[in-house]
């Protein structure tokens, strides 16, 4: 689905190319307003360097720091670690970008931070808030606020539309009194190879919220791990709709300290070759469902020292599962497992969507998967050759 968006954004004739020197404000603010006027695909590269906005622009939805984007646009950098959009920290509380309904930004090769909208309204959204398409490439959306109520949220990313994330990291983000600390959505969001992390919210979802039944979740060979919520459900994951698919994903450390589902909690949905490993809650540490959840070729495990255990509601499964706590309420079929998964320690090599638990030598999980269900790579993108390993990632080498 992510190509299919990048390739909608082939430049026609009359399209423009701008560039902006390092920390070229004012140029990144006029050709946003021009490639607005003229409608059609353009493309702003960003050289290296701070972009740092000083001041409100225009109060869409709230106040921004730069023009809303309500046409077709990439804005490209050179690097998430070398050009950064950011809201300069003594600068009025403003987020960083806004789309509008008619918009469809692609953002790639850049880091947006520090935004904070404070409204205590709806809308939300302290990084970005989306009302039309937004692809999100090879970025780090990092250190953003929002302060909204429960209704709303998104200390990152704010998507009431289309929203595609890929190879990119969303860390460090906050909704205070509000729902998701790194990504709030009540319509579709699908994120591929990245990594959620140190998230934070007090309404739910830690790392993402899918606020709406209609709404969907589709997250593949992706990181979730260290986000929290505190007095709601979710800390890796929340979400009101069933419309949910994780694959090839690892969740991690995360915790819903006053609420269930330490690593996710869903209406339901599909999680198939994934690990959800050492999570804390109320109840339901590792995952909980108020519908169906099925589960396929996944492992649910530890800690071993807390209490609750580490499955709650309607989870069920579709078989080659390998749970350590066998309280997970869960109708055993014939080729699940439960005990000690043989985990490894959690290793992350620094690049979006490689976080991940390696399976030791002697662990139950290799090659008891069913081959069938088996995607050909695993959350690393390596082959998942012979027998299928249960879990996120195939085999015992980094």
């Amino acid at each position: 689905m992510v190509l299919v968006v990048i390739l909608g954004l082939a430049r026609p004739g009359g399209a423009a190319v701008f560039t902006c020197a390092a920390g070229d404000v004012a140029c990144l603010i006029a050709a946003i307003n021009t490639a607005n006027a003229n409608g059609e695909v353009n493309l702003i590269r960003l050289e290296s360097g701070a972009y740092t906005l000083t001041a409100e622009n225009n109060s869409t939805d709230g106040s921004n720091g730069l023009p809303s984007i309500t046409s077709p646009l990439t804005i490209g950098g050179d690097g998430s670690g070398n050009t950064v959009i950011e809201r300069a920290a003594t600068a009025p509380q403003f987020r960083v970008f806004h789309v509008a309904q008619a918009g469809l930004l692609n953002l790639e090769d850049l880091t947006v931070r520090g935004g904070h909208w404070g409204g205590g309204v709806a809308f939300g959204g302290g990084g970005i808030l989306n009302r039309g398409t937004l692809v999100i490439t090879h970025c780090a959306v990092t250190d953003n606020f929002s302060f909204t109520g429960s209704s709303s949220g998104g200390g990152g990313i704010a998507s009431l539309g289309r929203l595609f994330i890929a190879g990119s990291t969303v860390a460090n983000n906050t909704a205070v009194q509000s729902q998701g600390g790194g990504i709030f959505s009540p319509a579709a969001v699908t994120v591929i190879n990245s990594t959620i992390r140190g998230n934070r919210s007090e309404a739910g979802g830690g790392g993402i919220a899918i606020s709406h039944p209609a709404g969907s979740a589709t997250i593949i060979g992706t990181t979730i791990v260290d986000n929290h919520t505190g007095e709601s459900h979710g800390g890796g994951l929340h979400s009101e709709s069933s419309a949910v698919a994780i694959v090839n994903s690892t969740f991690a450390e995360n915790g819903a300290e006053s609420g269930v589902g330490g690593g996710l909690f869903v209406r339901g949905g599909v999680v198939v070759n994934t690990t959800i490993a050492n999570n804390r809650s109320n109840g339901g540490r590792d995952l909980a469902a108020t519908s169906a959840l099925a589960l396929h070729n996944t492992i649910v495990s530890g800690p071993s020292d807390f209490s609750a255990t580490a499955c709650r509601g309607q989870v069920t499964s579709l078989d080659n599962n390998l749970f350590f706590d066998p309280n997970c309420a869960v109708a055993l079929l014939p080729h699940d497992r439960t005990g000690d998964p043989g985990l490894g320690d959690y290793i992350d090599f620094g690049v979006p969507g490689r976080g991940f638990f390696l399976l030791t030598s002697n662990s139950p999980a290799l090659d008891a998967g069913d081959n069938a269900a088996c995607l050909p790579t695993d959350q690393r993108g390596s082959p998942r050759s012979g027998g299928c390993d249960i879990g996120a990632v195939e085999g015992t080498d980094p």
